[in-house]
């Protein structure tokens, strides 16, 4: 169903639950567009008289976010990409936001741990001489599971 917001004066497709509708610009609640712009070919041509007729003669009406919707709808969109990349990069382990700065060099993800020294004596304690390749590394990646 087509809806339009008073407020912002945006014009969406709103399939949601009755009591669910709100304008994803300003969160206002939106209002299905009146009958006598439905079955006229495209709502756009007459988009103009809509405004004029129902959204800037509403109380509820804000010129800011009327003439500035566009910009706020692509910051939140934006905003929301940068997100979905981050929580992306989190999944696939390259976040770059660890403590140590440092990137496995076989998978290049970030999530990566220091090897202590309390790790690597415990690890000559149970496998002695076999464990000299491994005592040589500094970083162990919790992604791929290396040791470098």
């Amino acid at each position: 169903m087509l809806c339009y917001c008073k407020k912002c004066g945006r014009i969406i497709f709103n399939m949601l639950d009755e009591n669910d509708k709100k304008c994803d610009c300003c969160g206002t609640l939106v209002h299905p567009i009146p009958d006598e712009y439905k079955g006229n070919g495209s709502y756009k041509i007459y988009q103009n008289d809509l405004w004029e007729k129902y959204v800037k003669t509403s109380p509820e009406f804000d010129q800011y976010l009327f003439e500035h919707r566009d910009e706020i709808l692509a910051k939140q969109s934006a905003e929301f990409s940068e997100k979905m990349e981050h929580g992306k990069a989190i999944l696939e382990g390259r976040d770059k936001g660890n403590q140590f700065g440092v990137e496995c060099p076989y998978c290049h993800a970030t999530n990566v741990k220091k090897i202590t020294i309390t790790s690597k004596a415990a690890h000559t304690a149970l496998f002695g001489i076999f464990s000299v390749g491994r005592n040589s590394k500094q970083w162990h990646c919790n992604k791929c599971g290396s040791d470098f």
